[in-house]
């Protein structure tokens, strides 16, 4: 318990110098020239990460590793979108934005190399889900298209790290893979005959969900079929005599589809996972 504090302490810390810094640099940037700003937010956070990898080498403070990360993180890219910014000569954004998430990818895939901790590893897959994002949208395929690709790619990403010891970080992954699959995938099928197959799609996840026993899955699967259906009822059924009924319709099934997930949940995620070893 006494541990527990200190740690506590120690990322309060560590988070109240940051809060710090960051003030400091609202207050003079306008009055720095181009270099202090590189050196005062790259700087700041190699300097962070530097000390996130010592401080994850020595008991004493281990605590602060996980949010000098994070503060490394946060200032490092910071940091190098200001460099081009201020030494630049123009051109699209988005190679200044793949620079910087491959960068900061690499760096951190080595961190989790060395430390074998969760925080590196989410903050590999956050960097390269944007490295890709950004490489797809350079190829000028469609939102759709890069929508379904980087959904996909995050869930499945989700579902290898989920059969490791670091599943802990895996709910947001499931979360941000999921919306943007179905959203892609709806932006795709959006006003053609298969539009309705939406509802396979999402009835999937919630299949899916259940063998990869994930609660957060089958909260965006359901909010999926519930949303589709209000969408769809308000489409076709609106300004008509009809409109009532599909209403009354809609809400009994939100209601069992509410008590369908809820089931689900009990029985085949939650009471799953608990007899898992």
């Amino acid at each position: 318990m006494q541990n527990l504090r200190w740690k506590l302490i120690t990322i309060a810390g560590v988070f109240i110098v940051f809060a710090g810094v960051g003030v400091f640099i609202a207050l003079q940037w306008n009055g720095m020239n181009s270099a202090s700003r590189v050196v005062v937010t790259l700087g700041t956070g190699f300097a962070a990460f530097v000390l996130a990898m010592l401080s994850a080498r020595d008991a004493r403070f281990t605590g602060a590793a996980m949010p000098l990360l994070l503060v490394a993180a946060a200032l490092e890219p910071t940091g190098m979108f200001v460099a081009f910014d201020e030494y630049g000569s123009g051109g699209d954004w988005r190679w200044a934005s793949l620079i910087t998430t491959g960068t900061m990818a690499v760096q951190f895939g080595a961190a989790f190399g060395s430390l074998r901790r969760s925080t590196p590893l989410f903050l590999v897959i956050l960097f390269a889900a944007l490295f890709w994002w950004t490489a797809l949208d350079l190829t000028d395929i469609g939102d759709s298209a890069v929508a379904l690709i980087m959904g996909g790619s995050m869930l499945l990403a989700a579902i290898g790290v989920d059969r490791t010891g670091h599943r802990s970080i895996t709910p947001v992954w499931y979360l941000l893979g999921a919306a943007a699959f179905l959203f892609g995938f709806f932006d795709a099928v959006e006003g053609s005959p298969a539009e309705i197959a939406f509802l396979a799609v999402a009835a999937g996840l919630v299949y899916v969900s259940v063998v990869v026993h994930s609660r957060t899955l089958l909260f965006v699967a359901t909010l999926a079929i519930l949303a589709y259906t209000g969408w769809f009822t308000g489409q076709h059924f609106a300004d008509s005599v009809g409109w009532p009924i599909a209403l009354i319709a809609f809400g009994i099934f939100m209601i069992a589809l509410s008590a369908l997930a809820v089931r689900i949940d009990r029985l085949y995620v939650r009471g799953v996972a608990s007899q898992a070893p």
